[in-house]
């Protein structure tokens, strides 16, 4: 036992106090003692008030996931569009551009490229599963 476990928790006390989103309980608070909540309306309150924190720490988990999936593939669609836009440029109206910025916006071009391979490549490494969604 350490003696971090032994601290006492206000969440009862006052559920709004600050710093308290992330606390875990001790190991020991999770041992199923028969009828400990039964008969104490005050550990029946601390149960209830540490499994909606934990449910809603799951639930902010699950979205931060889902919008971390989406902006990785958004990332991506981000560099190929950019390198699409300065890849027009060059067709521009059809007037021809002088060749320092053709070469200025071809460079563009390839270094948004580049970008967008990179991230495939970092983001396939943290997530295997990554795809790019249209």
């Amino acid at each position: 036992m350490e003696r971090s476990h032994l601290k006492a928790t206000a969440t009862v006390a006052n559920p709004n106090a600050r710093r308290q989103r992330n606390s875990m309980l001790p190991w020991f608070w999770s041992l199923d003692v028969q009828g400990d909540s039964v008969s104490s309306d005050w550990m029946n309150e601390f149960y209830r008030v540490h499994w909606l924190r934990i449910k809603a720490l799951h639930d902010q988990w699950s979205e931060e996931l889902l919008l971390v999936d989406h902006e990785m593939s958004w990332t991506v669609h981000f560099f190929l569009h950019k390198a699409c836009s300065w890849l027009s440029c060059i067709t521009h109206n059809g007037d021809p551009l002088p060749e320092g910025h053709k070469c200025y916006a071809i460079w563009q071009a390839h270094m948004y490229h580049e970008l967008a391979k990179h991230a495939c490549v970092s983001f396939l490494k943290a997530n295997p599963k990554f795809t790019i969604n249209a």
